[in-house]
């Protein structure tokens, strides 16, 4: 028996069960035949000149075929001076640098940098292959340790990024990722698709990054205002996990819909080929449930038809001007709370919120249950795509969802967006030279249509269209289907002429009333009791209040800290902890995780701190 194998694998057990228990079989195969020749045969195991094992694979050595330990010691001490928290190994082969990686991290002198080791290996005979020649004692004594054996590579980046939003310092933002050729050569494809993933979360990272520097002000003010109109708005997770929507289009009226019938929806959005498709969509409301963004409103309600949902997720008032001046009152409106003030005018049915990633909506939902996520896809049409998963959507038809400039058109024409360019045109600035601007101000380049065609589109556009591809391969009990052959091709999204209906589909309960006055499928079968008000406590036990001490609370810790960093002393060190342990223990603590910047002078990160609280408790109401 192999006593490095034997000590290796219990202390995998120990520390990874769930992950043993799935591999039982292979392990149990390795344990009872692990001599046998052939099980590692993938390998070419051989002794350095040192006397130590290496290998190599396809003629390409693993590791230095002289003394492995002093190369993974040294490739240790490399990917410590990255500075990074995170390091993640793409593969390890026998393990030696990944080895030499930990116990750095676990018994170094000197602090190490490195506090998150990850494995990615797609093949677990890979990965107990290396356990079955050296010791990994020390690997399994690393405190944040991600062992990621046989993983979809779809799934990897829930491990590697977490639930909350990234805003470029946290994730795979804050990671180094260690490649060495033949350490990837037996899954190339897997190992370059993950990379491939990583690199776009990254660039999605750096654009929440971006977005967050630029509207964090701006998200901190609407949010606050809008909490008085809090008690005025449902959830959407409330008809979510009421039955979704039912056969006949809408939210479900009692319980559950049938499971078999087919919920076709249409998304709507304001891209140029909506022009062709608006004197349709009237007659395909009877047979599906419409939602459409916030730009497309003015087309629909011009052309007569209400939509069943309306989403708008952007803070800027110029959002909140693509539905000023109009009224939906058959319609429901999906928002974040974060959306501007204004936007609770809005004369429609109900308002609905939805999930956001940041500290005001987040504390409301950990009192009052999760308002409903419609993920952080960048686009408003992303969240529209989830507003419909979530109501039971079997089918979804993209109609205007362009993700590119058709002959050279931004928006469909009449559209509020264009409205807007008009509006704000002059002799200097010309209609055309702001849909140029438009058009050309996001690294522009070319892709294909559904016919094969060339379309110009932009990096933006491309990462929104990456978003789809991913989720619609993460979600294949969704069909999606595109209504326009001129649109950006997206993977997974089919070409349709028209919703297709049939028995059990959403025309089954018909239309009554006259244009503008419409009650679809969708209006009629709305659950009212579900879509009440979010309920609240008065008196001492008041969630607003509550809200608003903790932030007061949390401003005088932060304040506290800017005053220690201030007049320094031999106690900081300890007197800053104490802090920090409070901050983090505090409700509002996700505040200081989005807003502390990415600085090692401590007085510096405080005082910016500062000016965020600052920022919160001006906007306090009462």
């Amino acid at each position: 028996m192999n006593s490095i194998w034997n000590k290796n694998i219990q202390a995998f057990k120990e520390r990874f069960p769930a992950l043993a228990d799935l591999y039982k079989n292979i392990i149990e195969e390795i344990s009872a035949d692990g001599d046998r020749k052939g099980i590692f045969s993938f390998w070419n195991v051989m002794p350095a000149k040192n006397g130590s094992l290496t290998a190599q694979i396809e003629n390409m050595l693993l590791h230095s075929s002289y003394n492995p330990e002093r190369e993974a010691v040294s490739a240790a001490g490399q990917l410590a001076a990255k500075n990074k928290e995170t390091v993640i190994f793409m593969g390890a082969g026998l393990g030696w640098q990944f080895c030499s990686l930990a116990q750095l991290m676990v018994k170094s002198v000197a602090p190490c940098p490195v506090k998150r080791l990850v494995l990615v290996e797609p093949d677990p005979y890979h990965f107990f292959g290396a356990m079955y020649y050296i010791d990994w004692s020390q690997v399994f004594a690393v405190e944040q340790l991600v062992i990621a054996v046989g993983c979809p590579a779809d799934s990897l980046m829930g491990l590697l990024e977490g639930s909350s939003v990234n805003t470029g310092n946290s994730g795979v933002s804050a990671a180094y990722v260690y490649v060495v050729p033949s350490f990837i050569q037996h899954a190339r494809a897997y190992f370059d698709s993950v990379i491939e993933l990583i690199e776009r979360n990254r660039s999605k990272n750096e654009i929440n990054a971006a977005t967050y520097k630029k509207f964090e002000k701006l998200w901190i003010r609407n949010s606050m205002k809008n909490l008085r109109h809090i008690r005025e708005c449902g959830k959407v997770a409330e008809i979510a996990a009421g039955g979704g929507v039912a056969a006949g289009g809408g939210v479900a009226a009692g319980g559950p819909a049938p499971a078999p019938s087919p919920r076709k929806f249409i998304l709507v959005a304001a891209g140029p080929t909506l022009e062709t498709l608006l004197p349709k969509i009237k007659s395909w409301s009877a047979h599906a449930v419409i939602v459409c963004v916030e730009t497309a409103l003015h087309a629909l309600l011009k052309a007569g038809v209400q939509p069943d949902f309306i989403v708008i997720t952007d803070p800027q008032y110029y959002a909140h001007r693509h539905i000023a001046g109009l009224a939906s009152p058959e319609s429901i409106l999906v928002c974040p709370l974060s959306v501007h003030p204004a936007v609770f005018r809005f004369k429609c049915r109900k308002i609905l919120l939805c999930s956001e990633m940041f500290p005001v909506s987040s504390y409301f939902e950990s009192k009052l249950g999760e308002f409903g996520d419609l993920g952080a896809g960048g686009s408003v049409a992303s969240s529209a795509w989830n507003l419909c998963r979530l109501l039971g959507a079997t089918d979804i038809y993209l109609a205007g969802l362009d993700l590119s400039y058709p002959e050279g058109q931004t928006h469909i024409k009449g559209s509020s967006a264009e409205q807007t360019f008009l509006g704000s045109s002059n002799r200097l600035g010309t209609m055309q030279n702001k849909n140029s601007g438009y058009r050309f101000g996001a690294n522009p380049e070319y892709a294909k249509d559904y016919d094969g065609n060339i379309v110009l589109t932009d990096s933006r556009m491309k990462m929104f269209a990456w978003w789809f591809e991913s989720r619609i391969a993460a979600c294949p009990e969704v069909k999606t289907w595109t209504l326009s052959r001129k649109s950006m091709k997206i993977p997974g999204v089919e070409v349709a002429e028209a919703p297709s209906t049939g028995s059990g589909t959403a025309g089954t309960t018909g239309t009554t009333g006259t244009a503008g006055s419409t009650e679809t499928a969708g209006s009629t079968c709305i659950n009212w009791k579900q879509l009440g008000s979010l309920s609240l406590s008065k008196g001492d036990d008041d969630i607003i209040s509550s809200f608003y001490t903790n932030l007061r609370d949390l401003t005088t810790l932060i304040n506290q800290a800017v005053e220690k960093c201030i007049i320094g002393g031999p106690e900081l060190d300890t007197q800053l902890s104490k802090l920090e342990s409070q901050i983090a223990a505090s409700p509002l603590a996700e505040i200081v995780r989005l807003a502390r910047p990415n600085t090692g002078d401590r007085l510096q990160q405080y005082q910016s701190l500062q000016r965020t609280m600052t920022l919160y408790t001006s906007n306090i109401s009462c």
